[in-house]
């Protein structure tokens, strides 16, 4: 793993970690972050970035219902990334508290 694909696993760790997040405000947190240190990744580094902390399961993916105002887990693909809300597990904080330290 490159230094750059490493900083991006934390900052997409960092971004789902106060609230439940939509693709896009991960995508805007994460640009304005990297524009400050290096060149800014594409988006499909980032949804990569992102789909790999959820197979790792330090990010959970939630659809919320407007029928009983919560946030429901759900079962993701890239195509529909965008429909989600995305938010850091147990273990995820724990992975992030480890990056942190470093």
């Amino acid at each position: 793993m490159t230094p750059d694909n490493e900083n991006l696993d934390h900052l997409v760790l960092f971004a789902v970690a106060d609230d439940y997040e939509k693709f896009e405000m991960i995508a805007s947190d994460i640009t304005k972050r990297m524009s400050l240190i290096v060149n800014i990744p594409d988006i499909d580094k980032i949804e990569y970035a992102l789909l790999k902390a959820i197979a790792n399961k330090d990010v959970n993916a939630y659809e919320y219902s407007e029928i009983t105002h919560q946030y429901i887990s759900a079962d993701i693909d890239s195509h529909q990334i965008s429909t989600f809300w995305f938010y850091i597990t147990d273990q995820g904080k724990k992975r992030l508290e480890l990056l942190d330290t470093r």
